[in-house]
């Protein structure tokens, strides 16, 4: 969808609509699949050679869990997107599907994990517990300080 940057005016231009998921053109083996169109709300304002984007993105994926490597459901809705495109000294358009594009890409969870993202969900891989060592106690502090370097020099007494 392209947009002539002289048809935004001063107080910014409105668009709003939804894009057919073949906007992302990723492969089949890909860790993100687009589930769905895109929807989107979006103001334009143009000031001094950038255009700013302010509005509201959604879309349904499935993305890849980093543990278990299955597949699940995702539903991203950014409310308060943003964004700046620095034009070009003749640039004359822009298409702003690319721009929305770029902008999911750039914000989907980087390292999903289902059970992160997915209330009630259980990743069946993630089935390791994470341990949290307390600090030493004062009297129980290595002689010599509690920095490694003191920890050394008694080892050579």
């Amino acid at each position: 969808m392209e947009i002539f940057i002289s048809e935004i005016p001063e107080e910014g231009l409105h668009r709003d609509g939804t894009l057919a998921p073949t906007i992302f053109d990723l492969s089949p083996e890909d860790s993100i699949r687009p589930a769905g169109d895109i929807t989107y709300d979006a103001m334009m304002y143009h000031f001094d050679g950038v255009v700013t984007f302010e509005g509201n993105l959604k879309g349904k994926f499935q993305l890849q869990c980093n543990t278990c490597l299955e597949y699940f459901d995702y539903e991203a809705d950014f409310p308060k997107w943003r964004s700046d495109l620095e034009l070009d000294e003749d640039q004359q358009s822009f298409d702003l599907a690319e721009i929305i594009r770029e902008d999911f890409l750039l914000d989907l969870p980087s390292y999903p994990r289902c059970d992160e993202l997915v209330p009630g969900m259980v990743c069946p891989k993630a089935h390791y517990v994470v341990e949290i060592q307390k600090p030493l106690e004062e009297e129980a502090k290595p002689e010599g300080g509690d920095d490694a370097w003191g920890a050394l020099d008694q080892l050579k007494d």
